[in-house]
């Protein structure tokens, strides 16, 4: 053993590293928020009783998709894998049935970014439980982080816009200055 290889070890261990731990929950993330537009959007519709309950499972699954998301940055590594395939699986399908029972009022591509989103969760749910109840837990690296963020936010806000929450939601680009009349 070499004196330099204490050092170098530990320039190794300091370096910023990109970690894609974290990327399954900030993908679901993206998803949990495209599951709540559409789940809104479904539930305002008169598309009937099954479009209500699509709207309110997508509501659900997105609520849970928020929390599910949390709990696995908290912890550093993914809790109740098999459970977040199966919310993966179930929010793909409740989206794509919106979509079919309501095709003038859903986006497609927030449908669509919604289950890229859900499909990226599952996957890396799936190598959780595939790993096993031993699967160790990692620090999550701050750049991994900030990827995973930049790419969902690319991809979730102007499928956000498309939903029809964002077709309703009031323009941000009309305000008006309020000009006091007595300025001195």
């Amino acid at each position: 053993m070499t004196i330099g290889a204490p050092l170098a070890r530990r320039a190794a261990s300091t370096a910023p590293v990109l970690r894609t731990s974290s990327w399954p929950a900030v993908a679901g993330w993206g998803a949990a928020l495209l599951q709540l537009a559409l789940g809104a959007g479904a539930l305002t519709g008169a598309g009937g009783v099954w479009l209500g309950v699509a709207g309110a499972t997508l509501a659900i699954l997105g609520a849970g998709g928020l929390v599910w998301g949390a709990a696995t940055l908290a912890r550093g590594r993914i809790v109740v894998p098999r459970v977040g395939v199966a919310g993966a699986l179930g929010g793909i399908a409740a989206a794509t049935v919106v979509l079919m029972l309501d095709p003038l009022r859903t986006s497609v591509v927030a449908v669509a970014a919604a289950s890229a989103l859900l499909i990226a969760a599952g996957i890396g749910c799936g190598i959780a439980v595939r790993r096993g109840p031993a699967g160790r837990a990692t620090r999550t690296g701050v750049l991994g982080l900030l990827v995973a963020a930049v790419l969902v936010a690319g991809v979730v806000t102007p499928a956000l816009g498309a939903t029809e929450a964002g077709r309703l939601a009031p323009s941000h680009t009309g305000h008006d200055l309020i000009f006091d009349e007595h300025q001195h």
